[in-house]
């Protein structure tokens, strides 16, 4: 399954990339389906990328993120995401984005969600599971979008935030 959006942000896309590449450990900072985020240990497996990936604590428990593609020359960023409450059936789910100059000041940026979803699960739950994934990759971009232009957290994230399990996930990942 893949599940493409693009949305247009109001910000150079260095201003972009430097969110999304150099600080790639930090989407706790601005997306809210991230209670917490911290390197993940390792050397990057990728040339000129920043860490080898990051653990994000999430309603869903802990995922590990590895960085499999990172070339800051074109603004393009990859990694493969796991975690132990990811159903069985789901074998592989890899992220992609990539920015480009959409004017003299913008940039379009561009989430690739590539799903593998092991039969008959892709029949039976894929349109399930294509709706609560484009759901995601549309809120994340819209945070990204207002934490980027605005220089705030999303008022989702800032919700969120006040919840007591992002609470305890980010004293747990301070202490790590």
């Amino acid at each position: 399954m893949k599940i493409t959006n693009v949305l247009a942000i109001d910000a150079p896309v260095e201003s972009v990339w430097d969110v999304l590449g150099p600080n790639f450990v930090h989407a706790g900072d601005w997306a809210s389906n991230v209670y917490a985020s911290t390197p993940r240990p390792g050397k990057a497996r990728v040339a000129a990328a920043p860490c080898a990936g990051r653990i994000c604590e999430t309603s869903m428990g802990p995922f590990n993120e590895t960085i499999v593609g990172y070339d800051p020359s074109r603004y393009r960023l990859a990694y493969a995401a796991t975690g132990a409450k990811m159903p069985g059936f789901m074998r592989s789910m890899v992220a992609s984005w990539s920015l480009a100059p959409n004017n003299v000041n913008g940039t379009n940026v561009r989430m690739t969600l590539n799903a593998d979803i092991a039969p008959p699960f892709n029949i039976l739950m894929g349109w399930m599971m294509r709706m609560q994934f484009k759901k995601a990759i549309d809120e994340s971009l819209e945070e990204l979008k207002h934490f980027i232009e605005t220089g705030e957290k999303h008022p989702r994230k800032l919700k969120v935030d006040g919840t007591k399990k992002a609470g305890l996930a980010r004293q747990q990942a301070a202490a790590a």
